[in-house]
């Protein structure tokens, strides 16, 4: 028998995290009725899952997407990402071929929000961007995605808020014990000789609840998981009068890419992910929970690649060598009447082989200590929270010069989807290449570290419509601070030889054999005495100019009625608040006047907002319900833009400015929300839903005026803009067949679909600025599924159209990545109740990442191939 305090308690904070009515009843009925509701639920398969997510979605007060423990564990989810990736309106950028961050109604990272139990985490990202690829799917009972704010969460999230939850021990009857194992293939990694196909995955967990009032969860995964990777990429193109040439002589100059790469990836990430849980119940008033996350990821990644330069024609420069190629060049006149060179060839042309080695750590720590006390009237919450994140990082280039036959003719196009090179055989041949010297670049070490404080209090009230009041008080205290050096080491021993070798870099593209280093450790520790060798410890001017420190103080207290009443006759449950922010910020770093004299310098600012919010639930019918959800929210601008490394020109004439922003607003926006949704039966929905955001400010890089100590500087840096409006809807629906005859009464389905459109750009370019970044206007989701007698299938078709990419490093870097669709599926049997079987396949379409510039397609940027990967292993339950 539970104890009545872990009735009513752990209900009521049910009811509060995932904005359920409360209705006027006392706590032990309000309890009892919500252990019936999400209880009776009997989970088995992929399809119960949906159900139970289902039940939770229509009882919440305000626009959430809910996934429960089991379908996170359900194959194809190696981590929370593949899960979020299928819900109306979420979509994932892939990085190393992974689903990683977040997009949430045409809304890209900067304006999403993550949390762990209700707790604010940091990033090893420079932005406050969080990568989901680093939580194991294993380790996190439910995720929740709140596109609609209420008052009592924190803010920060204007697309949503993803709160990751843990398993609560006392909500089970009985422990659990749970361990899972699987071997991995990544097909690509037999044709790329740096990389390795196979990994390994394996899981272990425990919930035990002890007794009525103690238990404890733990659980620990571990990921070996291969990096492969082949690509070629254009660069930038040039696009001004000054750096373009006139390769026909007609009098137009023509745009170009400056010039391209050929390139593989091979390696390996490593994961570590453990999470503990301590549930106390030591009075029947009073509860305790720790928690606390651990994951860290080691990356280690060797990279081959030809660099190409020179293409650009910077003011006829290149000239000669394009009309003496044996390539012809191909121009073509573009929309505005300028001409663009696709294709072409230069004699003498300029290349060189990079084999570098990127060395990575990622660590994350998420803790925290909870107090809930249930008094006569009021329960009382004290939460103390803690997050760092760090990131250590290096990035070794062993380069090695051309010494063979001359002069070099290379032909380049980019006509089609992919940049195309060809030459000689001369240029893969391992024979004419010597080391020329080792760039050690990025040595970056990033901490990123968070403490927050955070009290609420809530009771029942009869005040009218008014059911439950709530207030509370938020504090946080975060510091993220970058450290960067880089430096260039000449050969100090010269006697090594034969240690290169050549490849077909494959996979249809188009490009000369690529340079390797077969034994890369063993020619940088003899050629130039190891990667910690440089020359140089003073601190150089760039590197300094790329250092800083941002620390922020964020406070906020707010105000909350739960709401239940009739409206025109139609009963309604829903909630009203309002949030009241004050943030604060120092940022620390350097700038210089003339490239040489570095001085330190800080820069302070502050900005509040109130922000207020409603949410209702109108039951229409038994089965049918409107949902309404208006609100104000923000964003924080990103903490890498909010750096100083301020670079001053006060010589020219005009004086210009470029590095970070320290003044920053942040985004902030009104929205409104509107849903309807039809549940024809316990596992069967079709819902849509309207919304509408009116950006007042936003952030992006571009050139404006800005004051520094009292003088005008025309800068170029990231700056705040007027914003616009977002607007788009969603519509989802699933069922499960059981109306079909046998056996094809466990079939289901699982769909949505989402539209965006809006008229906020990002700056660049200024003729024909790109979307905001992470705005896709279609986003689709298709899951067909299958359960019978223990046997369990899926497959999902992921699709999300072209959407404009920031850099998370480097802000300025802003490209487009095309439309993709991927597709994964997954196939599990039950051998017994406690032992399954399971085999899984990743992006199987083999759906490969393109890119151009400029917003312009025909500016072809990267080609990225990551290949088929495919799982299988085991789960065992006891």
């Amino acid at each position: 028998m539970k104890t009545p305090f872990k009735l009513s308690l752990t209900a009521l904070a049910l009811v509060q995290g995932l904005g359920l009515s409360v209705a006027h009843a006392q706590e032990d009925t309000t309890a009892q009725v919500q252990e019936e509701e999400t209880e009776v639920i009997t989970v088995r398969g992929f399809g119960s899952t949906l159900t139970r997510s289902l039940q939770h979605k229509k009882l919440a007060d305000s626009t959430v997407e809910i996934i429960s423990t089991d379908d996170l564990g359900q194959l194809p989810d190696v981590t929370i990402t593949d899960a979020l990736a299928r819900l109306p309106g979420v979509a994932a950028d892939r990085d190393r071929g992974n689903p990683s961050i977040l997009s949430i109604r045409g809304l890209g990272p900067r304006l999403n929000l993550a949390t762990m139990n209700g707790r604010e985490i940091v990033s090893g990202e420079p932005s406050r961007s969080v990568r989901y690829e680093q939580f194991p799917a294993e380790l996190i009972s439910s995720v929740e995605v709140y596109k609609s704010p209420m008052a009592n969460q924190t803010e920060g999230g204007i697309s949503g808020l993803v709160n990751m939850n843990f398993v609560e021990p006392l909500s089970r009857d009985e422990g659990l014990v749970t361990v899972t194992a699987h071997a991995m293939d990544y097909v690509l990694g037999d044709d790329v000789p740096t990389a390795d196909a196979s990994g390994k995955r394996g899981s272990f967990s425990i919930i035990e609840p002890i007794s009525d009032t103690f238990g404890f969860a733990f659980g620990i995964a571990y990921q070996d998981q291969p990096s492969v990777q082949r690509e070629t990429s254009s660069y930038s193109y040039n696009k001004y009068d000054w750096d373009m040439g006139d390769v026909n002589e007609n009098g137009i100059k023509e745009a170009a890419p400056w010039g391209g790469k050929s390139a593989t990836k091979g390696g390996n990430t490593e994961r570590v992910g453990s999470m503990a849980v301590i549930q106390w119940l030591p009075t029947d008033a009073l509860q305790v929970k720790y928690n606390l996350f651990y994951s860290k990821f080691d990356i280690e990644e060797r990279e081959d690649q030809f660099w190409f330069d020179g293409w650009g024609n910077w003011q006829n420069s290149s000239l000669w060598n394009y009309q003496n190629s044996q390539y012809d060049t191909q121009i073509v006149t573009t929309e505005n009447g300028g001409e663009q060179i696709t294709a072409g060839g230069l004699i003498w042309a300029n290349h060189s082989a990079n084999n570098a080695t990127w060395f990575q750590q990622n660590e994350l720590v998420s803790t925290g200590l909870n107090l809930e006390w249930q008094g006569d009237v009021w329960l009382t919450a004290l939460d103390v929270g803690y997050s760092n994140a760090s990131i250590e990082s290096r990035w070794v280039n062993v380069t090695s010069t051309y010494t063979g036959p001359t002069p070099v003719d290379i032909g380049w196009d980019v006509s089609g989807d992919r940049l195309e090179v060809v030459a000689s055989e001369e240029i893969g041949n391992p024979d004419y290449y010597t080391l020329n010297g080792m760039t050690v670049d990025n040595d970056r070490i990033l901490d990123d570290e968070m403490l927050t404080i955070k009290a609420d209090m809530s009771r029942f009230v009869d005040w009218g419509h008014a059911t439950q009041l709530s207030f509370g008080v938020r504090w946080s205290d975060r510091e993220k601070d970058n450290n960067v050096i880089s430096w260039w080491q000449g050969v100090t021993d010269s006697s090594v030889s034969g240690y290169g070798s050549s490849y077909a870099l494959g996979g249809g593209f188009v490009s000369p054999d690529l340079y390797t280093i077969n034994n890369w450790q063993s020619v940088v520790n003899q050629a130039f005495g190891g990667i910690d060798s440089r020359n140089n410890n003073d601190p150089q001017p760039q590197n300094l100019l790329n250092s800083w420190n941002v620390q922020e103080t964020n406070s906020a207290a707010y105000f909350m009625l739960n709401l239940d009443g009739e409206l025109f006759g139609i009963p309604y449950t829903g909630n009203a608040g309002v949030r009241y922010v004050r943030t604060e910020s120092t940022s620390a770093g350097y700038q210089t006047e003339d490239g040489v004299t570095i001085e330190p310098t800080s820069v302070d600012h502050s900005y509040s907002e109130i922000l207020p919010s409603l949410n209702l639930r109108l039951s229409v019918t038994e089965d049918s319900q409107v949902r309404v959800g208006l609100a104000r929210t923000m964003s924080r601008p990103p903490l890498v833009e909010m750096r100083t490394g301020f670079w001053l020109d006060n010589q020219s004439p005009v004086k210009t400015a470029s590095g970070g922003n320290p003044k920053l607003n942040p985004f902030v926006a009104d929205q409104i929300d509107l849903g309807y949704e039809y549940f024809f039966s316990e596992d069967a929905a079709l819902t849509f839903s309207l919304f509408f955001k009116d950006l007042k400010t936003h952030v992006g890089s571009a050139t404006d005026t800005i004051t520094f100590n009292g003088v005008e500087y025309q800068f170029s840096g990231p700056v705040n803009g007027d914003g616009g409006q977002i607007r788009g809807f969603e519509v989802m629906y699933q069922q499960a067949f059981t109306m079909l005859p046998e056996p094809f009464d466990g079939l289901g389905i699982y769909s949505n679909y989402s539209y965006t459109d809006s008229n906020v750009t990002e700056f660049v370019p200024e003729d024909n600025p790109l979307p905001l970044g992470g705005l896709s206007k279609n986003v689709g989701s298709l899951t067909l599924w299958y359960y019978k007698s223990g046997f369990d299938a899926k497959v999902s078709y992921n699709y999300r159209s072209a959407y404009t990419r920031v850099g998370s490093w480097d802000p300025t870097e802003i490209t487009t990545t095309r439309g993709e669709a991927t597709v994964d599926a997954s196939i599990s049997y039950d051998v017994t109740d406690k032992f399954k079987i399971m085999l899984q396949g990743q992006n199987l379409t083999n759906e490969v990442s393109q890119s151009y510039f400029d917003n312009d397609p025909s500016r072809i940027g990267s080609y990225i191939e990551w290949g088929k990967r495919y799982l299988i292993g085991f789960q065992y339950s006891m």
